[in-house]
């Protein structure tokens, strides 16, 4: 029986993880839920109704070209096609298995997107003048908004050459997020249609990057990346476009974060103090966790905390897993990545500090 308990464990851990990731996704998209409506009326309010829909604002109307751009899907698709060409030139394996994959990528993703398009049937934002509308399965023009299939495509092409180049992957992921970034600009969708178009392409490129064999741990891989990376976009976004709540709750919220994120720097400083591996294993997990549950706790909001919380769990139970079960990944950081990581921290806090409400729209 003593035996047997390891086992068991080391099964039920990657099925808590992703537990935790579809909570942290269900929360998440709530959280997004409630930027729909104001975004767009926004968007509409700096829009000129010309023989075209024109941006006011320069940076946004150049964002939108440009994403809009980048993101059809015949481009995406001559990026592989440039991939396999170099890895023929090169004769280079690595970039030549990365090119399929990510063509295969995009087309899970173009079908996985067109299906639910239409079983969805959500009417686009050019289309909705109230709160109200209805969802059904539709093949008609227009009532095809979720999820975005530019977002759909990027981000899957870029989870898939992430993977393979882990050097470029944030490169890439930021190229994704700027095509989806300005769909929402050019008021062709709604936030949560682009983040179900996130979710989707990354589900779509964990598929592809792995072996088919193997598509139960990519699609729970896929769901704990994407909740880690929309919970926390949430974070941002929600901490720019809200004031702290200066009541008695959000005054404990503030306490908790300022105490989860001390204590999680602290545990990374002892991190690099002489320790057997185990302890400096577990000593970065913890530190991760803490820190970003501090960050979000800072936000006061209830919904951005419980996601980001549920996120940070899905991390712990996979790395717990992974650890006992003898697939201890590396953990000599690079002086490269902590300071990147410190980085993003103080950025955070000064985000938290100097920019909140700052976005016109709540």
């Amino acid at each position: 029986m003593g035996s047997s308990s390891p086992l068991s464990l080391i099964k039920v851990w990657p099925f808590a993880a992703f537990g935790c990731s579809c909570a942290a996704l269900a929360l998440s998209f709530l959280g997004w839920a409630q930027f729909d409506l104001p975004v767009t009326k926004y968007v509409r309010s700096v829009t000129v109704h010309l023989p075209w829909d024109q941006l006011t604002i320069p940076w946004m109307a150049v964002t939108s070209n440009a994403g809009d751009w980048i993101g059809q899907g015949w481009r995406l698709a001559l990026v592989s096609i440039l991939l396999l060409a170099i890895a023929w030139v090169l004769e280079k394996p690595t970039i030549r298995v990365a090119a399929v994959q990510s063509l295969i990528a995009h087309g899970i993703a173009a079908v996985l997107a067109n299906v639910l398009k239409h079983l969805v049937g959500r009417p686009r934002p050019k289309f909705v003048h109230s709160g109200d509308w209805q969802m059904a399965i539709s093949w008609v023009s227009g009532l095809d908004s979720f999820p975005s299939g530019h977002s759909t495509a990027s981000f899957a092409v870029a989870t898939v050459l992430a993977k393979r180049f882990p050097l470029w992957g944030p490169l890439c992921l930021s190229v994704a997020a700027f095509v989806a970034l300005s769909r929402v600009l050019r008021g062709s969708h709604f936030p949560t249609d682009v983040v179900g178009g996130a979710v989707v392409g990354i589900l779509s490129g964990s598929i592809a990057a792995a072996p088919l064999k193997a598509w139960r741990t990519s699609v729970q891989d896929g769901c704990r990346h994407a909740a880690v990376g929309v919970s926390m976009i949430l974070a941002v976004l929600w901490t720019l476009s809200h004031n702290m709540d200066d009541g008695f709750v959000g005054m404990l919220f503030v306490v908790l974060g300022v105490v989860a994120t001390a204590g999680g720097l602290w545990l990374r400083r002892m991190y690099w103090v002489g320790q057997e591996r185990t302890t400096r294993i577990r000593q970065s997990m913890a530190s991760g966790c803490l820190i970003a549950y501090g960050l979000a706790a800072m936000t006061t909001s209830p919904l951005v905390l419980s996601s980001v919380g549920f996120a940070c769990l899905a991390f712990w139970f996979d790395r717990v897993g992974k650890t006992q079960g003898g697939l201890e990944e590396a953990t000599r950081w690079s002086v490269v990545q902590e300071c990147a990581l410190l980085g993003s921290v103080a950025l955070a806090i000064l985000i938290l500090v100097d920019a909140r409400g700052m976005l016109p729209f709540h």
